[in-house]
């Protein structure tokens, strides 16, 4: 079920066709702002809860612009046109229908603001990200990683898919690896993002296919080295091929640790299979429980933030108990039983743990692990 809207004021958004609004702004001498939104999205209900409700906001789109708010699912037809593929997508068009702008995700009020006002002075999104990248300066690396990733999603948003592969690639193999604070954007954000501009640029999935065959061959060669592992780890999650990362740990020796260093990322594989054995063998009780652990004194207090991690916690924890009672080890599942317990009380937290017993094939009670 969809999260209730805070919906914008009434009446800042006027409930016209396109072409009649282009009409009324070419007869006001204004803009049409389009917000293509969805009802599934996040970003969308944000800007309805906070930007839309701001008041300088409110204020410069009255006086600047006919503002439309319309649905990308139900106007397909439209969204095709103005090649809209992510949400929320806020247009800028002229009054002959041409894009003067777009901004892609959500807006800050502060942020809009000064967006859309550059925008009316003929600076846009692409015109801005360029001018980041130059401000950032050569010496301010952090500055430069930045502004070039924030450069790539506004070129590839704009359609100039090679200049967006171009910077991409500079991020991955240069900047971001260079800026020890990047390397979890690296192997998360950046590739998803590059992913994404692969589906519609066979180039750069080409290039992504061309980086996992590399990170590959190094990790054959050092199969203890961390580094290596993660690449080809997150390269290939990024390609959705998740299954050649466990035809990796198949061809490793039992004893390699290059299978530990692939553990965490073929863990779920494994335990679909029901090879018990090998997921023990990669990621033991104790490991666990110390990656529990670890990710609960990184986390905020913040409850809500910290109910979406638990989740994954207390299927990991559950995970480990269905492996541990296959094979024979019951005594060792004992401590993620009373971690899982701790982490949530509930009688769902139980069902979860019973529906792991029975699916490990050989269920003992519940009570006998307390």
């Amino acid at each position: 079920m969809d999260a209730p809207r805070a919906n914008p004021p009434e009446g800042l958004f006027l409930d016209l066709p396109v072409d009649r609004a282009l009409v009324k702004a070419a007869e006001q001498r204004r803009v049409v702002l389009i917000d293509f939104y969805t009802t599934w999205c996040g970003p969308c209900k944000l800007l309805d809860s906070t930007t839309w409700r701001d008041e300088k906001v409110i204020a410069l789109l009255k006086q600047e612009s006919i503002p439309l708010k319309i649905n990308a699912e139900k106007e397909a037809a439209l969204s095709r046109k103005y090649a809209i593929n992510a949400y929320p997508t806020i247009l800028l068009l002229r009054p002959d229908g041409s894009v003067l702008d777009r901004m892609v995700g959500y807006q800050k009020p502060e942020l809009f603001l000064g967006s859309f006002q550059s925008a009316l002075k003929g600076l846009t999104a692409l015109d801005r990200a360029r001018k980041a990248v130059a401000d950032a300066g050569q010496d301010d690396l952090k500055g430069q990683v930045n502004a070039r990733q924030n450069l790539a999603r506004v070129l590839m948003q704009q359609g100039r898919d090679e200049d967006a592969l171009k910077e991409f690639l500079w991020l991955y193999d240069d900047g971001m690896k260079r800026n020890p604070s990047s390397r979890g954007v690296r192997n998360s954000f950046l590739l998803s993002d590059w992913a994404r501009l692969g589906r519609d640029y066979p180039p750069a999935l080409e290039a992504l296919r061309q980086h996992r065959n590399a990170a590959q061959r190094q990790f054959l060669v050092s199969p203890e080295d961390a580094s290596l592992a993660l690449d080809l780890t997150s390269l290939n999650h990024a390609l959705k091929e998740d299954q050649a990362t466990l035809g990796i740990f198949d061809q490793l020796p039992p004893d390699s640790p290059g299978r530990k260093m692939l553990g965490p990322s073929v863990w779920d594989l494994l335990m679909a299979q029901k090879r018990y054995a090998d997921a023990l063998q990669v990621r033991s009780p104790g490991d666990l429980l110390g990656e529990i652990a670890r990710q609960e004194s990184m986390l905020p207090k913040d409850p809500t933030v910290r109910k979406i991690f638990q989740a994954r916690w207390l299927e990991l924890a559950a995970s480990g108990l269905e492996a541990l009672v296959a094979v024979g080890r019951p005594e060792e599942a004992k401590p993620l039983m009373k971690k899982a317990l701790t982490i949530d009380p509930s009688a769902g937290t139980r069902r979860l743990l019973e529906a792991h017993l029975q699916r490990s094939g050989h269920p003992v009670p519940l009570d006998s692990l307390e």
